[in-house]
């Protein structure tokens, strides 16, 4: 567990920072019809290089606790239900934390509350699709397994 939580927390580390500049670089083009690698407000008041040294750190750390954040599917005590909510309400937190700090979301509560909807909506899509592929990927293992225990007895008799 703590080895899986680590190799997860590094991935992440590493596509939580690239997928921060990317979202930025959105942002700001959605927003302004520019091309700016970080909000020109943290630009402002850290200048160029710490405002893009703070835009990695946090979203390393981001991609670090929502990565590494899938551990919580690997605790077999916790449903399943359990260990979603404990992971979406870590992503939305961390992504309120972090969106606030890089200037990403202003500090208003209808920006944050219309982010928030759309990030549970995104994730609960992504959930169905995956919660689809392991109901397929279980169907098929069950289906194999028949086929062996079926196999398995005639060569037997």
């Amino acid at each position: 567990m703590k080895k899986r939580l680590i190799v997860r927390s590094l991935i992440g580390l590493a596509v939580g920072s690239l997928v921060a500049h990317v979202i930025t670089i959105l942002i700001i083009y959605f927003s302004r019809g520019e091309y700016l690698f970080c909000m020109p407000e943290l630009t402002e008041k850290l200048g160029s290089v710490g405002a893009v040294a703070l835009q990695t750190v946090l979203g390393a750390i981001f991609g670090m606790v929502a990565f590494g954040g899938m551990c919580f599917f690997d605790i077999e005590k916790w449903s399943l239900l359990r260990a979603t909510v404990a992971h979406c309400s870590m992503i939305l937190v961390t992504y309120i934390v972090v969106g606030l700090l890089l200037h990403w979301l202003p500090f208003k509560i209808e920006p944050i509350l219309f982010m928030v909807s759309i990030l549970i909506v995104v994730y609960a899509l992504i959930w169905l699709i995956m919660y689809i592929v392991w109901k397929i990927e279980i169907r098929q293992m069950n289906r194999l397994a028949e086929e062996y225990k079926k196999n398995t007895e005639v060569d037997e008799d």
